[in-house]
């Protein structure tokens, strides 16, 4: 049932399994002109004109970490309670929608090989 899960940023990258920032080394500004939309980046990877930085999630105090923070403080209905924040609740605190993380991370990766030539 269970696969291996890929340990490498190559396989993460040929899988789709992981987000991505994309550069272009100073040898890869040379060659810029030769880049096409669409290119595999891997290639220009191995060549040293393309530099692949994985984009690092950093998560902060989740809802339900808080929940347990303040079942610290406050009596055990109040801990209850707190135990099943959802993120409606999450956002009602914050005052404001939070962003799709995901969408942002595509977005970066986007942006970054646009940059490159790649899009």
């Amino acid at each position: 049932m269970f696969s291996e899960f890929p340990d490498s940023e190559f396989l993460l990258r040929q899988q789709g399994l992981a987000w991505f920032r994309y550069r272009l080394t100073p040898t890869g500004e040379v060659h810029r002109q030769a880049f096409r939309p669409g290119d595999d980046p891997q290639p220009l990877i191995e060549r040293g004109w393309v530099v692949a930085q994985p984009i690092i999630y950093e998560d902060f105090l989740p809802v339900s970490a808080a929940g347990i923070f303040q079942s610290n403080l406050g009596n055990e209905t109040q801990a209850r309670s707190h135990g099943n924040a959802s993120r409606e609740a999450f956002e009602a605190a914050l005052g404001c929608p939070v962003q799709d993380e995901f969408e942002l991370y595509r977005q970066a990766e986007e942006r970054s090989k646009r940059r490159c030539g790649l899009l």
